[in-house]
């Protein structure tokens, strides 16, 4: 089932300069270092840079079963149960990357709904590895993706320790662990997500319903979440161990969207709901959480 493409976004250049020097922004004490406990005891260093992107929590990784049961109220087809290894730990955004934070990396917001609280939309898949690029540039990190007009390579993959989309199964991993909920962080949608039955018919500011159990918000609902994979519908027939998708286009350029959005009804922001878009259109109900591998 395809998200209907409502507009067209171009990439507009892989970035724009920040709009501050990072000197300027270390002086004015905006960056702020955390240390974080690895999975294997030593000490990851987060610098959450608030003013261009969220806070990074760590996802250890681990085996889990992705897809949902027969017995699911709301389930489709193409969700089908199987077990999957991630064998890298990696980080995610706490939320959606907002309207400030796109801004002001990228120089442009292209968002319907204003608001710098607001998570960034209308957001092409192009525009959206472009910003994790765009972030890897501004923290001196490796550029995880290799962008020639819309032909976009991934040569090392999850070892790229710069930013990037997460794939499929990361995204529903981090979203469904540790507690196995049918929505992210409860059984229940109305705590956890913003979606047809509460939004009043437009978005809210990132991290205003409760977490999951990883500390990850907005991860039902709110928008539609861009990830890495083209969109196959028999995703069980992927390798067990680290599935990224299908390895070359299919026939459609459709890419995987996740965690359902604020115009769309409570099971579609189901852990295991999948759905599918162009991946050079826009929504002003499909935005960006990034995640970075933690080899």
């Amino acid at each position: 089932m395809a998200i209907a493409v409502l507009q067209a976004m171009g990439c507009d250049g892989l970035w724009s300069p920040f709009l501050m020097e990072r000197e300027s922004i270390m002086d004015e004490g905006i960056f702020a270092i955390d240390m974080t406990t690895g999975s294997d005891g030593s000490l990851a260093q987060d610098m959450t840079e608030v003013e261009v992107r969220p806070s990074m929590k760590l996802i250890p990784k681990g085996v889990f079963i992705m897809g949902s049961p027969t017995t699911e109220a709301g389930r489709l087809a193409n969700e089908v149960q199987h077990m999957v290894t991630l064998t890298t730990d990696f980080w995610m955004a706490e939320s959606e990357v907002t309207q400030r934070q796109y801004r002001n990396l990228m120089g442009r917001n292209p968002s319907y709904f204003q608001g710098d609280d607001l998570p960034v939309e209308n957001v092409s898949w192009i525009d959206a590895i472009s910003y994790c690029n765009a972030l890897s540039v501004k923290e001196n990190l490796p550029t995880c993706y290799q962008i020639s007009g819309t032909t976009v390579g991934w040569t090392n993959g999850a070892k790229c320790t710069g930013y990037r989309l997460p794939t499929e199964a990361e995204w529903e991993y981090a979203a469904r662990a540790p507690v196995e909920k049918v929505y992210a962080g409860s059984d229940t949608v109305d705590g956890v997500a913003w979606y047809s039955g509460n939004a009043g018919s437009k978005t809210h500011a990132v991290r205003t319903r409760a977490p999951n159990g990883r500390g990850l918000f907005d991860l039902s609902g709110n928008v539609w979440e861009w990830v890495w994979d083209w969109y196959q519908s028999s995703y069980e027939a992927s390798p067990v161990t680290d599935p990224s998708g299908p390895s070359a286009q299919p026939a459609s350029d459709d890419r995987v969207v996740r965690g359902g959005s604020w115009d769309y009804a409570a099971p579609l922001a189901r852990v295991a709901q999948r759905n599918e878009n162009s991946a050079s259109g826009g929504l002003y109900s499909l935005g960006i959480r990034i995640v970075r591998s933690n080899p």
